[in-house]
């Protein structure tokens, strides 16, 4: 698996590039040029420069030390939405297709129900009710996501259930324990990467857009959505502004997108057995 891996060269450079950004993320206090929160309304609009080698905005506060503050809220906030609707969806979705009867039509009934409304709407609409702060925002995206990892993962669970280690389990009398987390865990493994790692770019284009609606991230905290909420204001005056956390959001969604579909390649078992 691992020799597949670095055979392909699409995810060895996103995954790369991904670790890159992170680190970037974890050392930004040493990393970053200035003080990101630093305000100098004289030095407003500066051109790039050594000091300054994105500009500065409004407020007169270094654009590049900003953006890599900001790497901190937009991807961990992506992550740890991740792995909690990675973490709920699994465990439901593997109880709803391991156990089937009653408690699968109670899960996936649920499940309907939550995917019969739009998601966009319903994040907006949990965040409105429990109000405007980080935490509320991954509850709110986990809220909405995990039911269609529920879904996906039964679906995973299904073509494992009957087969024969599974069976065997249940003949020597294993408990149901160590059958779910032993056996059909590792099982749909592989396809919990693969929608962990596509999903997290959708978790980062939720997380942007709620910031950049006012409903995410607030200032002056450095997030690459709060970001572009904070340039739309002087966009006639310094559209320049936008340009940096723009790319950058959609360079690392493309990232994680494009290691989804090579994860996908890596671990797909018709070409592993080849």
């Amino acid at each position: 698996m691992t020799k597949r891996f670095l055979q392909n060269r699409a995810a060895v450079f996103t995954s790369a590039l991904i670790l890159v950004v992170a680190c970037i993320g974890i050392f930004a206090p040493i990393i970053a040029p200035n003080d990101p929160y630093e305000t100098n309304i004289i030095n407003k609009f500066a051109e790039y420069s050594l000091q300054y080698p994105l500009g500065t905005d409004q407020l007169g506060r270094c654009v590049l030390s900003r953006m890599i503050y900001g790497i901190r809220p937009t991807l961990g906030l992506a992550t740890l939405t991740m792995l909690g609707t990675i973490g709920i969806g699994a465990l439901l979705g593997i109880m709803a297709g391991y156990f089937r009867g009653i408690v699968e039509e109670v899960i996936m009934r649920v499940v309907d129900v939550m995917l019969s409304f739009p998601s966009q709407i319903m994040v907006f609409a949990v965040v409105a009710l429990l109000g405007i702060n980080v935490q509320n925002v991954i509850i709110a995206n986990v809220f909405i996501k995990w039911a269609w990892y529920a879904r996906m993962i039964r679906t995973g669970v299904l073509q494992y259930r009957d087969r024969n280690f599974v069976q065997f389990s249940r003949c020597v009398g294993m408990p149901e324990r160590f059958i779910l987390f032993r056996h059909l865990l590792p099982s749909i493994t592989s396809d919990l990467v693969v929608l962990a790692s596509l999903d997290i770019g959708w978790a980062i284009i939720n997380i942007s857009t709620l910031s950049f609606l006012g409903l995410g991230v607030q200032a002056p905290t450095p997030e690459w959505g709060a970001m572009l909420n904070e340039a739309k204001e002087v966009l006639t005056s310094n559209p320049v502004q936008m340009i940096a956390p723009g790319v950058a959001i959609v360079v690392l969604v493309c990232c994680f997108n494009l290691l989804g579909d090579a994860m996908r390649d890596v671990l797909d078992p018709k070409e592993v057995k080849q």
